[in-house]
């Protein structure tokens, strides 16, 4: 009897798709901040809101919905992470809409 040894299996390559919600999951949640910069910047330089910002009396501004859109937008980046492949492209969606969502909260009130 003679031993003939099996040639080594190779890992299955990865597929092409793996890796294409991580970077943009990660790009767009270091753009988050500087995207609510501008936009309270962009909001400071109309009419009302530098009249709400020497003179005040504006409407207060939505805090816990502001937190909440933000915790959202969290998960759904480690979703976009850490996920199966299968739902990291619809944890990315959620992501990107969350934080237009939060950034649009920042734009409506001065």
């Amino acid at each position: 009897m003679t031993w003939s040894p099996q040639p080594p299996t190779a890992a299955a390559p990865p597929t092409a798709g793996t890796g294409r919600s991580r970077v943009p999951a990660v790009i767009a949640a270091a753009l988050f901040v500087p995207a609510l910069v501008a936009a309270k910047i962009l909001v400071l330089m109309t009419e009302k809101g530098g009249r709400c910002l020497m003179y005040g009396g504006c409407a207060p501004f939505p805090g816990v919905v502001f937190l909440v859109l933000c915790g959202a937008a969290a998960l759904a980046m480690v979703s976009a992470l850490a996920a199966p492949a299968r739902l990291r492209g619809p944890a990315l969606g959620a992501q990107l809409v969350l934080e237009l969502c939060a950034v649009g909260l920042v734009l409506a009130f001065p």
